[in-house]
């Protein structure tokens, strides 16, 4: 091989080499340069997250903690930013803290004179003082009525009237200690954890604000979802979904150190792992004799239901207290003897506080007929003839969910009535055809009555919903009531009103269950009353007007089952 060649082949591969090097250098550069943005990105972010830490290590420098007293209930609530800085921020955080729905006031006790005062301004709060909510009862009339006759519009509750309320009437039992005290809250409140947790959360949120470190330690896991699921026990006994990523949040948003790096919210881990302790911690529970968990056992269920996932028996419409322990020091025994006593009273007049004490002793005995045995409408009204009362009934559902019927049900109504006309009134076809007739009666009489506005927005809502008001309300004219019972025997829900003369009562089950109730308002809220009382299913064909009696009017929403797309919708624009 010549010379001339050899020289040609080394400066080819001289050349091919230093292409070769100036592309391995440009790779080598670009993934440096990767390399270093990826390494700031990720610096960034956890100096956002210790940003984020040390606003809210700072706030907590500033936190105050209150004492609340609410009616038998007494409650701690930590401001982390401080004292609010007018008493009405303080009262709508109170409010959705403690899942309020009515209207309060609140009051806070004076040093000086050892009692407590009126808020005017929260100048006047310091750390660690006692605040008091007082309800605010919206304007409802509530009037004792006697039975032998029929009550007029001035005889239910109206929105432009004081409240008028038997002296009697107005003395509520406190609820047994096996009972529950409060709905699931807007914001879950994290409990405090044993001695040890707590000393290594302090140190694992230290860490997490220097470097970024999370905690993972097995011990402090399992007593957090111990301690996590007896706290949520406390509010119901089967958390569902959106309840169990509330809890995982607030966990996470207190103690930052126990995210979870590789999951989408942080918390997805805490979700899954909550729902098994629960399961878990239930079992121990059924062990020591709980009705609500023992009803759910094959022992317990009927013979064509014994099997482990079929006709699950746990509250699906928010019900609080589902199915509690009897009272303490109380049997079966002592609560039959209670419940005969009652029908013995509840024929004399003038027992209303005594009723009232004894229907409260008895709810456990009640709820275990209406849950556990499915007992028909009419055998059970023969038991306990207290209970189809109005004030009974409005006294059943407190017992049940811990808030007022009557008072919630119409102060919501009234809030929503004028936005719902103005919907009512849009909306056009064949609906608003048949809505147009019921406003009629609105347009002839400029001057009407709450009450009558109460009705015909009732009647429109139906409609207005996509389902039948016919379903709901039956109307006689010229029909005697006892004609108009037998009419409706095969009826399992219905309200009937007949005119001239004038009657307005409830069938459950083709059963009176309540006459002379006055109005078809009125007889609305005390129907939803009564399918807690009674632990029924609402009307199929009814079910959206009955979600939006629940979840609107009365404010018993946990999520689940989903709200459907017409409340949803409904809601929306009610809030627009």
């Amino acid at each position: 091989m010549s010379n001339v060649t050899l020289q040609s082949l080394k400066t080819f591969i001289n050349q091919r080499l230093a292409v070769a090097v100036d592309e391995i250098s440009a790779l080598l550069e670009t993934t440096i340069s990767n390399y270093e943005e990826e390494i700031n990105r990720q610096r960034k972010m956890l100096e956002d997250e210790r940003s984020e830490f040390l606003i809210s290590k700072a706030d907590m420098q500033h936190a105050v903690r209150f004492r609340v007293i609410i009616d038998h209930d007494i409650r701690k609530i930590t401001f982390q930013n401080g004292i609010p800085s007018s008493v009405e921020d303080l009262t709508k955080v109170l409010k959705q803290a403690f899942s309020i729905t009515t209207d309060i006031g609140v009051q806070y006790k004076d040093a000086d004179f050892d009692d407590f005062f009126t808020l005017t301004t929260t100048t006047d709060l310091k750390d660690k003082d006692t605040l008091k909510v007082v309800h605010v009862p919206p304007g409802i009339v509530i009037t004792t009525v006697p039975q032998e006759r029929n009550p007029d519009t001035s005889d239910v509750p109206s929105a432009d009237a004081p409240l008028s309320v038997d002296s009697q009437d107005t003395v509520i039992p406190i609820p047994p200690a096996t009972e529950r005290q409060s709905l699931w809250p807007a914001i879950f409140p994290i409990p405090s954890f044993s001695y040890n947790t707590e000393m290594a959360l302090r140190q694992g949120n230290e860490k997490f604000l220097k470097d970024g470190t999370l905690l993972t330690s097995p011990c402090v896991k399992s007593d957090i979802l111990e301690r996590l699921a007896e706290a949520m026990f406390s509010y119901t006994a089967y958390p569902n979904d959106p309840q169990r990523a509330a809890v995982a949040q607030s966990l996470i948003e207190k103690h930052p150190c126990l995210r979870e790096p590789g999951s989408h919210n942080g918390c997805y881990g805490w979700q899954q792992s909550l729902k098994y302790k629960c399961g878990n911690y239930r079992n121990k529970l059924k062990a020591h004799g709980n009705p609500e968990l023992l009803i759910n056992t094959l022992k317990h269920k009927q013979d064509g239901d014994r099997k482990p996932a079929k006709n699950i028996k746990k509250p699906r419409k928010s019900e609080v207290n589902y199915l509690p322990p009897h009272p303490a020091g109380e049997t079966e025994d002592s609560l039959e003897s209670m419940r005969l006593e009652l029908i013995a009273a509840n024929k004399t007049k003038g027992n209303g506080q005594m009723i009232n004490d004894m229907m409260s002793r008895t709810y456990s005995c009640r709820r275990r007929e209406v849950v556990g045995q499915s007992m028909q409408v009419a055998e059970f009204k023969e038991r306990w003839p207290a209970l189809f009362d109005p004030l009974q009934i409005n006294e059943e559902f407190r017992r049940c969910n811990t808030i007022p019927l009557e008072s919630t049900f119409f102060s919501q109504l009234d809030r929503h009535t004028p936005k719902l006309l103005e919907l009512f009134s849009s909306k056009g076809g064949a609906v608003g055809q048949r809505m147009k007739s019921l406003f009629a009666e609105l347009i002839q009489d400029p001057g009407a009555s709450v009450v009558k506005k109460r009705d015909v927005t009732l009647r429109c809502l139906v409609e207005y919903l996509g389902e039948s008001v016919q379903e709901l309300v039956s109307d006689y004219y010229r029909a005697a009531e006892d004609e108009v019972h037998q009419e409706l025997r095969a009826q399992s829900m219905r309200i009937y009103v007949c005119h001239k003369p004038d009657a307005v009562g409830i069938i459950i089950d083709g059963t009176p269950v309540l006459t002379g109730v006055g109005n078809v308002s009125r007889a609305c809220c005390l129907l939803l009353g009564l399918t807690y009382a009674l632990n029924l299913d609402y009307p199929p064909k009814l079910a959206r007007t009955f979600e939006v009696f629940q979840r609107l009017f009365v404010g018993l929403d946990m999520l689940q089952p989903k709200p459907t797309s017409k409340y949803i919708s409904l809601k929306n624009k009610l809030l627009a």
